[in-house]
């Protein structure tokens, strides 16, 4: 059967998804749908309204209806379904209600200059620069459509973020005690295996058995566990190029022994389940998985760790906050600890630059330094 020609400027993405696009007056409109009859007249509607001038002549669209618009027609062009969702909930919790309701038109630089530093004094750097930015190329896009004549946010200073701080990783002692506490815990092969190989937490939770190659050694990481409400859980790719890499794994080491042990209790599970053994569709080869072959949620591991920091500050044990992340800082740690080369270390993190690493790598290298400048005082 011959295949289905589609109309002009409409493209069938591997995704399944039906992307169009044109280009007028030297800028380029494009966007998503799922069926092809909905593509065809996003598109038509679209041409229409920039061919008409419809954005401009609305000289009294507020902020929230631009700001959706903005971000359905021109974001989801290039940006994740995880990175819009994050977009739409930094807008509607920080945004919305300083600025939802006032005219795109009526938006001064001073107001604005106002509202950035505002909350780059209560909120952290990442959640204060997301608010920049969402602002700024909403309001650039709208300069482009004639909603307005200038991006007021060209006449304002990026604010002064606040400090956050350096994230420490754990001490070898700590770390040990942090496992050692969370042997009793489902989830305790999920905090090895990322102290084990630095792996982020969605890596870990969307890692499939198709991944491990036990034969080569080798973990391949190719997806990442996502969730957002209304859609639930689902796989996506990595955060970055980069980020999709191979990880080794010498036979016999004990990431390949937890694998190995891991796979054999879950294939009992699945047997003493029986047709209660229900894995979400497209899911089926998850590795790390509940009794009833369902994915763990990030935000249940993530109590559960808290709950075991929370318990060994209880029996004195001085500990910082350990997070999930904490446990892939604690195993950039130890390989620089032990001399690793940063750049084999970048790639083994999946880091997208090499500077990422190496603020890590220095960082690490300020207490090694310490360390070797008692050993040679007291030699002196």
């Amino acid at each position: 059967m011959a295949e289905k020609k589609l109309p002009k400027g409409i493209y069938l993405r591997k995704d399944g998804r039906y992307m169009w696009r044109f280009k007028y007056a030297g800028v380029t409109y494009s966007g998503y749908s799922r069926k092809l009859s909905e593509a065809t007249k996003a598109m038509r509607d679209k041409r229409y309204e920039v061919e008409h001038g419809i954005f401009s002549k609305e000289q009294n669209i507020i902020l929230d209806v631009w700001f959706y618009e903005w971000l359905e027609v021109y974001k989801a062009a290039d940006c994740k379904t995880s990175t819009l969702n994050l977009y739409k909930n930094v807008y509607n919790r920080y945004i919305k209600r300083n600025l939802g309701k006032k005219q795109v038109k009526s938006l001064r630089a001073d107001m604005i200059q106002r509202f950035i530093n505002k909350v780059a004094g209560e909120y952290s750097k990442s959640v204060a620069a997301t608010i920049n930015f969402l602002l700024y190329d909403s309001l650039r896009q709208a300069v482009r459509n004639g909603i307005i004549a200038k991006n007021p946010m060209e006449n304002t200073t990026p604010p002064k973020y606040k400090d956050p701080g350096k994230k420490r990783a754990l001490s070898a002692e700590a770390e040990r005690k942090f496992l050692d506490a969370a042997k009793e815990s489902n989830y305790y092969p999920l905090y090895r295996l990322a102290s084990l190989t630095g792996m982020r937490i969605g890596e870990v939770l969307g890692m499939q058995w198709q991944d491990v190659d036990f034969d080569k050694g080798e973990l391949h990481i190719t997806h990442t566990m996502c969730y957002t409400p209304g859609r639930g859980q689902y796989l996506d790719s990595p955060k970055s190029a980069a980020s999709r890499r191979i990880i080794p794994m010498e036979k016999n080491s004990e990431v390949y022994t937890l694998l190995r042990e891991w796979r054999r209790k879950q294939r009992h599970q699945r047997l003493q389940a029986g047709k209660y053994w229900q894995p979400l569709e497209g899911m089926e080869d998850i590795v790390f998985t509940s009794n009833h072959g369902t994915p763990h949620y990030d935000m249940n591991v993530r109590t559960d760790q808290r709950k075991i920091v929370a318990h060994l500050k209880a029996s004195g044990v001085e500990i910082d906050s350990c997070t999930f992340h904490t446990l892939r800082h604690c195993f950039a740690t130890r390989c620089i600890e032990n001399g690793m080369d940063p750049k084999v270390l970048q790639a083994l993190l999946g880091h997208s630059t090499f500077a990422m690493t190496m603020d890590l790598y220095c960082d690490v290298m300020e207490d090694v330094k310490r360390k070797e400048m008692q050993k040679i005082m007291a030699a002196l």
